[in-house]
């Protein structure tokens, strides 16, 4: 018994040092990659470790103190409503169009893994495949400079974004009750309604929120292509190299999205 227990001991230590060794290899080639990239990719270090320096002088010379004025002038506030707008109908409307896709787009009770489930999954990876502001830059194009071709961008990413984690979830469902439903000879409606929705219901809130949350930081950058928000107004002020001015839309952005955040925490509690 003694000698079991001291071999066992023994073989738990080797393969303690066995890992520990593969580990300590591990960071050595992360290590060595990251030098051989900071190589190729030609990376100044010395002007990364010096650039708080020049950063704060940056800051306090020319960003600050934001001209708070320009951010109150009517057209400026009509361009944050409407960043609020486009936020918030672009995550509506794309979470309408998601619940359906999510239920094509899960193996496990999409209604036709053979036609609705690759179609269903092919949206969601064509959405997720370019960034929202390339896809402003295309739907700009299209229908024109203006916050309806915004608002499309948000519904892309909203699609994307969601639509891939909701799918997810229901993946993840317990299987027995959708059997359970099935065999009372329900058809996909009942099984949908009644089986999968109950289970994921409190994780798409969640989701659902935290869309809405990022639709929102999304939004605030669209202008920059001419996709309606206040985004046109920022890249204007770089432009012509007003910095407090531009500072003060970034403090707007920035107050915008702690109010989000604090809005979409207590949703969150509450809903739960």
């Amino acid at each position: 018994m003694k000698e079991n227990v001291t071999s066992a001991y023994t073989d738990y230590r080797r393969d303690e040092m066995h890992a520990g060794l593969w580990k300590f290899v591990g960071l050595l080639l992360f290590i060595a990659f990251a030098f051989w990239t900071i190589d190729v990719l030609k990376i100044p270090i010395e002007r990364v470790l010096g650039m708080f320096g020049r950063l704060g002088t940056m800051i306090s010379e020319r960003l600050l103190p934001p001209e708070m004025a320009f951010a109150a002038q009517p057209r400026v506030v009509d361009s944050i409503i409407e960043t609020i707008e486009m936020s918030i109908l672009g995550a509506v409307i794309g979470t309408i169009i998601t619940m359906p896709l999510a239920w094509f787009a899960a193996w496990n009770v999409t209604p036709s893994r053979a036609i609705l489930y690759p179609l269903a999954r092919a949206i969601i990876v064509v959405t997720r495949g370019m960034p929202t502001l390339m896809w402003a830059m295309v739907l700009v194009a299209i229908f024109g400079f203006g916050p309806f071709a915004g608002m499309l961008a948000l519904v892309k990413a909203t699609i994307g974004f969601a639509g891939k984690l909701m799918a997810e979830q229901i993946e993840a469902i317990d299987m027995k009750r959708v059997e359970a439903i099935r065999a009372t000879g329900a058809n996909e409606f009942d099984v949908l309604f009644y089986a999968v929705i109950p289970q994921v219901w409190a994780n798409w809130v969640g989701i659902i929120i935290y869309n809405w949350d990022a639709q929102l930081r999304n939004s605030t950058i669209l202008g920059f292509v001419g996709a309606g928000g206040m985004g046109l107004y920022l890249r204007e002020q770089i432009s012509i190299i007003e910095y407090q001015t531009a500072m003060a839309i970034i403090v707007v952005i920035i107050v915008m999205v702690v109010i989000s955040e604090t809005a979409s925490h207590y949703l969150r509690h509450r809903l739960y």
